[in-house]
């Protein structure tokens, strides 16, 4: 997929690969806690740092920078990420969805616009049969959104306390298949 465009609510969004020149926006995403909690990573503590990060996201050919139109500012990313197996090794037809917008963007539909134009990018370009997602079960907005593009919810986990991830929380686990879409 190259760059698309989307629509939510009115804003105009392009969907594209990232690239250095976004360093400054991807700070803006990757220093917030909030969002670092949720997508669970450490916040970045400086440009460089950010710079790193937004290299390593790069490199991935199925994660977007959500661009807002209006701004031409990157103001999240959405994408798909290889699935591994239990035995470790990539599993067939199925990916894992990740994406993180920037809190000023939040409860606006832009999520669930870039996560609908995913998932068809997902089913019918990459011909995935499976697509699947998680959250920490004290963020609604995330499970709204899964719930909204047809996800359905097939396990949980409670995190221990010394967890890197979600220490001490419920994460969520959700899949959906191509004949929901």
């Amino acid at each position: 997929m190259g760059m698309v465009t989307v629509t939510a609510r009115g804003e105009a969004l392009t969907l594209r690969p990232f690239t250095l020149a976004d360093t400054a926006d991807y700070y803006e995403l990757v220093r917030d806690p909030r969002i670092a909690a949720s997508a669970g990573f450490a916040p970045a503590h400086s440009l460089t740092e950010a710079e790193f990060l937004l290299k390593q996201q790069a490199k991935l050919p199925q994660i977007f920078a959500i661009e807002l139109e209006a701004t031409q500012h990157v103001i999240g990313s959405v994408g798909l990420y290889e699935r591994m197996t239990n035995t470790g090794e990539p599993a067939a037809k199925e990916m894992d969805l990740g994406y993180m917008l920037n809190a000023q963007y939040w409860q606006r539909g832009i999520m669930t616009a870039a996560v609908a134009r995913i998932l068809k990018y997902g089913f019918e370009t990459l011909q995935l049969r499976r697509i699947t997602a998680s959250c920490l079960a004290n963020n609604p907005a995330s499970k709204q959104i899964l719930l909204h593009a047809n996800f359905r919810q097939y396990d949980s986990v409670r995190h221990p306390e010394y967890a890197p991830f979600g220490p001490g929380q419920t994460e969520l686990f959700y899949a959906c298949v191509a004949l929901n879409v």
